[in-house]
């Protein structure tokens, strides 16, 4: 397994650099070992994001928290998941055993042939959603015998229907830009399709390829590459970070723009979300992802 960043109860494992266009991350979360359920999270924050994703629970379950305070919602034990416009939480009853792969949504539109802006905010039963071949591979993955056998099987099928060379398949760069290096692989897209790297050709198919508009793809990748190279610069300086620094050097107008921006993206300011990640355990996805 390509593990990076474990947590005691959570890690992310990385997909072989072939697939890194189209598979962004596997991320692994088990709470059923001997650690007391109160010690691991039973809540999870997320922010708003520009990917998709399939989350199998393998044990145990999850529910969608309402912010207007309203009836959580079950969610189903095999959940297919839009790109996010708001950042959300979920509270898992008990303890839970889950495996998920994040896709980028311009290839998961590929792979599946789904229209993602239908899929925008939408936390969905994958069964009744993903076309037959993957409702085959999601039966086949809870039936797994252990995560590398999952991802393995992932892997298989999308090496089988991810066209290789068509200019998209851009991995994260050195600089640890996911958004950036994402933004660019929609560019590449539309370019290797035909359809130009023009702003106005990006916005006609972005909608099918990602299910938002350009000017906001743009600003939650600019917020996801932001914070998370914030906080790599803080761990390894030991140093909070100087967020008017931050924000001037990620091409913000000021720092009240990175607080507005990152409150949209995350529902906190840089400052209470840095708080959060290090002191708050229903964090644990910022903490991994970073």
């Amino acid at each position: 397994m390509r593990l990076r960043f474990p947590l005691p109860f959570a890690t992310v494992a990385l997909p072989p650099v072939a697939l890194a266009g189209c598979i962004r991350a596997y991320l692994i979360k088990d709470t059923t070992g001997g650690k007391p359920l109160q010690e691991a999270p039973r809540l999870n924050r997320y922010p708003a994001s520009v990917y998709c994703g399939v989350a199998w629970f393998l044990q145990g379950s999850s529910e969608r928290i309402d912010p207007e305070g309203g009836a959580p919602q079950p969610l189903a034990s095999t959940l297919l998941l839009g790109p996010q416009t708001r950042p959300w939480a979920t509270r898992n009853p008990g303890p839970v055993r889950t495996f998920g792969v994040v896709f980028q949504p311009h290839a998961f539109h590929q792979l599946t042939g789904l229209p993602i802006s239908a899929l925008v905010d939408g936390l969905l039963p994958a069964q009744e959603v993903l076309p037959a071949p993957w409702r085959a591979l999601c039966d086949a993955v809870r039936q797994a015998q252990d995560d590398a056998a999952r991802m393995a099987l992932i892997e298989d099928m999308v090496a089988t229907h991810w066209r290789s060379g068509d200019g998209a398949q851009v991995a994260d760069g050195a600089d640890g830009a996911p958004g950036a290096s994402w933004m660019r692989a929609l560019q590449a897209h539309a370019a290797a399709s035909g359809l130009g790297g023009s702003l106005r050709s990006l916005e006609r198919h972005a909608r099918a390829w990602a299910g938002q508009p350009v000017r906001r793809l743009a600003w939650l990748s600019r917020a996801e590459s932001t914070l998370l190279q914030a906080r790599t610069d803080s761990e390894h300086s030991g140093q909070v970070p100087r967020w008017q620094d931050v924000a001037s050097g990620a091409g913000y107008a000021d720092q009240s723009h990175l607080c507005r921006e990152t409150q949209r993206v995350t529902g906190h300011s840089p400052g209470e979300l840095a708080r959060g990640v290090d002191t708050d355990d229903s964090y644990w996805f910022y903490r991994l992802w970073s």
